[in-house]
């Protein structure tokens, strides 16, 4: 299992880059189909450099694999985000929105897939208008992104500073060109799915062979930040990046590693369990869910958590 990040760009900031743009494109819609597969294509590419940060599955509990199964022979970055882990032989295209879609279809026709629902990929685009072929003309709405592992040091099993990344990352894609031309877009990004099966089956004690590519990006976001000056906040993110990559004991896999007894994280996902149920318990004020309305269709619930709408105005307010 692992964290689905849904994130978005504020409408506002999209149409404050449109403004300085627009000659470039025939419509806004292409606008933002634009911007959403380039942010794409970063998060594709950089998914190794997640792994790195982020990895947090090292070690396999006993019933995991089948006694003949291959299977890694010591404590990885992160057997999810790795072949063992949920993979898909359908090949995936970024080059754009449409290729995106059309490539969707045709492994739908050709018995490849049953639906877009067993699309399993990194990254998804994602509409709010009905079915997938509508993205093209009304333009992405909103990218999930599927490549983090559970963080059992908190209940949400995602930090804020974790977010706070993502945000400086999309922000980074977004204001940036493009990593390749379009034609040669998608064997970028199998380089980098390459190098991310790489990062996730080393040992997280060391330091990864792509130590030179990871500087050479988190140096990038330095520079991107100071010029658009984001607060103090985003710089201590980075600053803890850089210590990630400095120092690989500083690492989720790697502190987690160090909870391991006789081959096994059990006792200690019990006990970081246990801790968050007793907090729950504590909690002067529960979250109780909808027990008023418990047979309420999606439609209506879309309607109670969103608004008249059924709409969020900005999934995670991105910008």
């Amino acid at each position: 299992m692992g964290v689905h990040l849904n994130v978005s760009v504020n409408e506002a900031v999209l149409k404050a880059v449109w403004e300085g743009q627009q000659s470039e494109f025939d419509s806004y819609q292409e606008f933002v189909n634009y911007m959403y597969i380039k942010i794409a294509q970063g998060f594709v590419y950089y998914r190794w450099l997640i792994t790195y940060l982020f990895g947090n599955s090292p070690i396999a509990e006993k019933n995991f694999f089948e006694p003949d199964d291959d299977q890694p022979t010591h404590p990885v970055r992160s057997i999810r985000s790795s072949n063992y882990g949920l993979t898909s032989d359908v090949k995936k295209d970024y080059r754009t929105v449409g290729d995106y879609v059309n490539n969707i279809e045709s492994n739908i026709k050709s018995g490849k897939l049953f639906s877009e629902a067993e699309y399993h990929a990194s990254v998804r685009l994602k509409t709010m208008h009905g079915d997938l072929t509508n993205m093209v003309k009304h333009g992405v709405d909103y990218i999930e992104l599927r490549m983090l592992d559970l963080d059992p040091t908190t209940a949400l099993s995602v930090r804020t500073n974790t977010i706070r990344f993502f945000r400086i990352l999309l922000s980074y894609f977004m204001m940036t060109p493009p990593m390749a031309d379009q034609e040669k877009i998608n064997l970028k990004l199998a380089q980098g799915i390459s190098m991310n099966e790489v990062v996730a089956l080393e040992n997280p004690y060391q330091q990864t062979i792509y130590h030179h590519e990871a500087q050479n990006l988190l140096d990038k976001l330095q520079l991107f930040g100071a010029t658009i000056q984001w607060g103090p906040e985003y710089q201590e993110v980075l600053d803890t990046m850089q210590d990630r990559l400095d120092n690989p004991n500083l690492t989720p896999a790697a502190n987690l590693c160090d909870h391991e007894v006789d081959g096994s994280l059990m006792s200690y996902g019990l006990a970081m369990a246990n801790r968050y149920q007793n907090r729950a318990h504590e909690n002067p004020h529960p979250f109780t869910g909808f027990e008023e309305q418990p047979d309420m269709t999606a439609a209506e619930l879309r309607q109670r958590l969103f608004g008249a709408m059924g709409k969020p105005e900005n999934l995670t307010d991105s910008k």
